[in-house]
């Protein structure tokens, strides 16, 4: 299973650098939008809080195309039908995570140093925020990855994506400003619990993903 499992992700990998369409859009997305906003506050220094809103709003909307091109690439290339024939559903259901965690994390990764570069918002606490933007992008994955797998099988995949999904992440995103905030604010001590809620909310939404998504892939 692990084999099986490997050959798909590196499927997946080679097909999306290949094309570099999500890859290229998210950076566009991330560079243009960082330097705009740097640009639209006149290098004042804002607040911590608005700081952290503005960072990952950045880093959502820059991974929302990729996350999803993973399932809506199935269907669009007629490849969906093969693929359920010829694999297992939960293979299927770990490459396609495996591959949007990687993509979200390099996003996030990539995101971040431009962020503080261009906006001044250096980490006081740099361990909490790198935490907080791991276990956020992987909440964030974890729930893009079955989002993308219910709206591949609906027409104007990409717009309803967005949409659906927004709001199932709210908590998420509360949550990751919230910590990111308080890495950035001098007199905060932010503590691990919001942390230990991230990964918590990612594991169940893991495994109620994996339980369910053999009857939403073959549906």
């Amino acid at each position: 299973m692990e084999n099986r499992i490997y050959k798909h992700l590196k499927k997946d990998i080679l097909v999306e650098f290949r094309n570099r369409s999500a890859v290229n859009i998210s950076f566009a997305f991330a560079g243009i939008t960082t330097i705009a906003v740097s640009l639209a506050s006149g290098g004042i220094r804002l607040d911590a809080n608005i700081q952290s809103i503005l960072f990952w709003i950045i880093i959502f909307f820059s991974g929302m195309s990729g996350l999803a091109h993973t399932f809506i690439r199935e269907e669009e290339e007629r490849t969906a039908l093969f693929l359920a024939i010829h694999s297992i559903p939960e293979e299927v259901y770990i490459s396609k995570l495996l591959f949007n965690l990687v993509f979200f994390i390099f996003i996030a990764l990539v995101v971040s140093p431009l962020y503080i570069f261009f906006m001044h918002a250096i980490p006081v606490h740099f361990t909490h925020f790198c935490l907080t933007v791991l276990f956020g992008s992987i909440a964030i994955a974890s729930v893009s990855t079955i989002l993308g797998a219910i709206v591949s099988k609906a027409e104007n995949r990409g717009t309803l994506f967005t949409v659906i999904s927004f709001p199932l992440m709210l908590p998420v995103l509360w949550i990751a400003i919230m910590n990111t905030t308080a890495s950035l604010e001098p007199g905060a001590a932010p503590g691990f619990q919001s942390i230990l809620f991230l990964l918590a909310f990612s594991g169940v939404i893991i495994s109620a993903s994996y339980l369910s998504f053999k009857f939403i892939w073959m549906e």
